[in-house]
């Protein structure tokens, strides 16, 4: 069976349990996955998880929306985790988000800068979350040497921003999204990214691609948006699985 990895997912909140929505990832050929810390109850939930779980690795890191709660003690915590847990693989996500402006954009920068630094004195990738915020996004990477390397996770940006992001040797993680009608520019996006630089995503339980749109997303739907982005590359649906595989392997060096 073609092998993928879903490079992004919630585990927290999927209707279903952990153990129930991996066993159906693997019916369909999700052998890993990367579930997402995005705020202090989710750090717990991500350390614990991927230790009961084999197949499971994480991310540990502070959103954007909740920039204004990260405390020294949790920029401490994040830190903890990251070097006590061989399986937390990542800082993230972090980064900037002006749609919503859930927490003020000073203080996003501020949390978006502590965090790349901490990726930084560890070693790890950063998964980047940036909505509507793409020349400050810009500005605050282009402030560091350049982290380990990082994924700019459910890429909707420019293609301006696409390039500028590859040049720099980071992935693009592409999800459901891009089955959308009116996601055209993301489309062509996907044509132009070279297969080296894409990483697959569900972001579930949000984003489910069509036919699935309008209910819960699951690491189980990969396959279904991978095989949207096959057709859209012309490449087969094994090509496609083998090297996303291969650059997930690259960037987040799964630990055994």
């Amino acid at each position: 069976m073609t092998s993928f990895i879903d490079t992004h997912c919630h585990l927290d909140i999927l209707e279903s349990t952990p153990e129930e929505s991996i066993i159906e990832a693997k019916q369909a050929g999700v052998q890993r996955m990367v579930t997402i810390a995005v705020d202090e109850p989710s750090l717990d939930f991500v350390s614990s998880t991927v230790q009961e779980f084999p197949s499971v690795y994480g991310s540990v890191g502070f959103h954007p929306h909740d920039a204004s709660k990260l405390t020294t003690s949790l920029l401490q915590k994040i830190r903890q985790l990251a070097e006590e847990q061989h399986k937390l693989i990542a800082i993230g996500e972090i980064g900037l988000d002006y749609h919503y402006m859930n927490s003020p954009a000073e203080i996003q920068q501020q949390a978006f800068r502590k965090q790349l630094q901490l990726a930084v004195e560890l070693n790890l990738p950063v998964i980047l979350h940036s909505r509507e915020a793409e020349t400050d996004t810009l500005k605050i990477l282009q402030e560091f040497p350049v982290p380990s390397l990082g994924v700019a996770h459910s890429f909707t940006s420019s293609i301006e921003m696409a390039k500028i992001l590859v040049d720099m040797g980071w992935y693009l993680g592409i999800n459901g999204i891009v089955t959308f009608k009116n996601a055209e520019d993301l489309q062509e996006v996907v044509r132009w990214l070279p297969l080296e630089h894409l990483l697959l995503e569900t972001d579930s339980p949000f984003l489910a691609p069509i036919p699935f749109r309008g209910k819960p997303n699951k690491p189980a739907h990969i396959p279904t948006i991978a095989n949207f982005i096959a057709k859209l590359k012309k490449i087969t649906l094994e090509e496609l699985a083998q090297q996303t595989t291969a650059n997930a392997e690259r960037l987040f060096n799964f630990p055994e």
